[in-house]
């Protein structure tokens, strides 16, 4: 049974505004990702590093220029509620990673001043020995419009359970579709 208080506590985040930045190619985005620090969730002290060959993978998701705002996904990440957290697992169709325990999915709002988007985190935990800590890698995000997950009255919904029919996001995050879908 999935957490309601979690999945409303995400869906009534406050955008945080930012301001985006010129696009910018994979060299001068591994530039500015060399000089994050170790960035530390503050609800819930995860504390994640963004290593240099994902950054390729992180500005190229689908159809948002995450390179838009890439100097903001410290601050973004600080501030990201954990929607969930799954074992690697090995599965039909999917690499399995023996040197990776767990992945964790956390979730953001942001708003450009006239759009408001979810971004999702996709970190992945490295397997160590017992005792000991492992580390958190941001391997991917996944950014969407919020109004893609809304109904034309602006109530919540998930296109599935509504009409069916796409309204103005052009990308729809399948993850946050199965972690907002209530019916499962």
């Amino acid at each position: 049974m999935k957490c309601t208080k979690r999945i409303t506590s995400i869906q009534n985040l406050e955008a945080q505004k930012i301001v985006f930045n010129e696009p910018m190619n994979q060299k001068e985005a591994e530039n500015i990702v060399r000089s994050f620090i170790p960035i530390k969730n503050i609800f819930d002290g995860r504390i994640a590093e963004i290593p240099i060959n994902t950054v390729g993978k992180i500005i190229k998701h689908k159809e948002f220029d995450t390179s838009l705002i890439l100097k903001s996904i410290p601050i973004l990440y600080e501030s990201s509620l954990l929607a969930w957290s799954e074992p690697e697992a090995k599965r039909e169709g999917h690499k399995h990673h023996p040197n990776i325990r767990e992945y964790h999915h956390y979730i953001n709002k942001f708003s450009d001043g006239s759009s408001e988007y979810y971004i999702r985190f996709t970190l992945h935990e490295t397997n160590v020995k017992p005792g000991k800590i492992g580390k958190n890698y941001i391997h991917s995000t996944a950014i969407s419009k919020v109004n893609a997950y809304k109904k034309d009255d602006g109530s919540d919904c998930i296109r599935d359970t509504c009409t069916g029919k796409k309204n103005s996001s052009s990308f729809y995050d399948l993850r946050i579709i199965d972690f907002f879908n209530p019916v499962k």
